[in-house]
């Protein structure tokens, strides 16, 4: 058995969900993955199974404890990334999601968004965000007009909130309704300014304060993981939106600059402690040691399923890696201080030649994470600075 002091991290994201036991080093000691299911049922729907979603998880955890060879009880701390802006609506009384998980990419509210329209300047105001159906406001008032959902209402025993919020229930021992400040930045909800929900934003949605999970600082106590799921209860101290705690591994300076290059390519850099809009980008939250800071942050495209088509033809990834770094070059010259490196993370990272080209690209200095997996990398760092 390792003797080390390590963390476990939960990692639910849309297309795989993942455990970890890193050491103090940063080394990961045991990793599992599965991948669940995503729907869509018509179309501009995306859903996914919120049984399933937390099915899934229980499993990875067991599954990386046990490569992990640690002893659960040496198990300093638990933390939980997720996929942002997907909600789900539960009833507390019985535990059962009342309605499929509506998924970040679900467009079904565009009529919606497009009727408040007139909204957006108030609304980014308060968020950061433009009022849009990728975030989650809509999707909750949506929810709401669902029969399952209005008689949990009525029964004063609905939940609402992200898949964090989701796993953090059902993996607490006290069933905790929370979620954290970077997961609720990005709900249309939250005013990023007062970090606490904005009673006239839950007014324009339409969405009752009772049923939205108590918002926390990201590095906070969130109870303890329920002994049955990997044998010991364990402190659960951190919950961060996945995008967060990959710029939390990268760094939190003013000016720290990282890419995603995963499933799609993010960008975002760390702006400091004043609020600021500059289109096109997002401004949202990011972990920092007493308050968090603000960060701007923008998805530049789809990219996972362009390369993976690639790799079953066997064919040259250069002109396509060249394209994305060329996309992320026209961000880049957007943000409002030039980086003095790029950190870039995800799967396509492993790509060889992709530094380079991104490199030769932006004229930057670029510096690959130490592992593809830069969300549950930061969620590492931010348990360790802890305990």
């Amino acid at each position: 058995m390792n003797q080390k002091p390590a963390v476990l991290i939960l990692d639910v994201g849309t297309t795989t969900i993942k455990a970890f036991v890193f050491d103090q080093e940063l080394h990961v000691l045991g990793q599992a993955k599965l991948e669940p299911k995503k729907t869509r049922p018509q179309s501009g729907f995306v859903e996914q199974d919120p049984l399933e979603l937390l099915a899934l998880a229980k499993q990875v955890l067991v599954q990386a404890v046990a490569i992990a060879k640690i002893a659960p009880a040496e198990i300093l701390s638990f933390g939980i990334t997720n996929q942002r802006e997907t909600v789900i609506a539960w009833d507390r009384a019985t535990g059962e999601p009342l309605y499929p998980a509506i998924v970040w990419e679900d467009t079904r509210t565009a009529k919606t968004c497009a009727a408040l329209e007139r909204f957006t300047g108030f609304v980014r105001e308060k968020t950061g965000l433009p009022i849009d159906p990728y975030f989650s406001a809509t999707k909750v008032s949506w929810l709401l007009q669902q029969p399952p959902v209005i008689h949990a209402l009525r029964e004063k025993t609905l939940c609402v909130g992200t898949v964090d919020s989701w796993i953090l229930w059902n993996l607490s021992a006290e069933h905790l309704h929370a979620t954290d400040y970077t997961n609720a930045s990005r709900t249309l909800l939250f005013n990023i300014k007062t970090l606490s929900w904005d009673s006239e934003l839950l007014k324009l949605f339409a969405v009752p304060a009772e049923i939205l999970p108590k918002a926390q600082p990201s590095a906070a106590n969130f109870g303890s993981l329920n002994t049955d799921i990997v044998g010991a209860l364990i402190p659960i101290r951190a919950l961060c939106g996945d995008q967060q705690a990959s710029q939390y591994a990268a760094g939190v300076n003013v000016g720290a600059t990282k890419v995603t290059l995963g499933t799609g390519i993010f960008i975002s850099q760390i702006i400091g402690s004043n609020f600021q809009i500059r289109p096109p980008f997002f401004t949202t939250l990011v972990p920092n040691e007493k308050q968090p800071w603000y960060a701007l942050e923008q998805k530049i495209n789809e990219s996972g399923s362009r390369i993976q088509e690639l790799l079953d033809k066997k064919m040259d990834l250069a002109p396509l890696l060249k394209e994305f770094s060329e996309d992320v070059n026209i961000y880049l010259k957007k943000l409002p201080r030039q980086p003095a490196e790029l950190v870039i993370d995800g799967g396509i990272t492993q790509a060889p030649a992709l530094a380079d080209i991104l490199a030769e690209t932006t004229g930057l200095p670029v510096r690959r994470q130490i592992i593809p997996d830069g969300t549950p990398l930061g969620m590492a760092k931010l348990l360790f600075s802890r305990d």
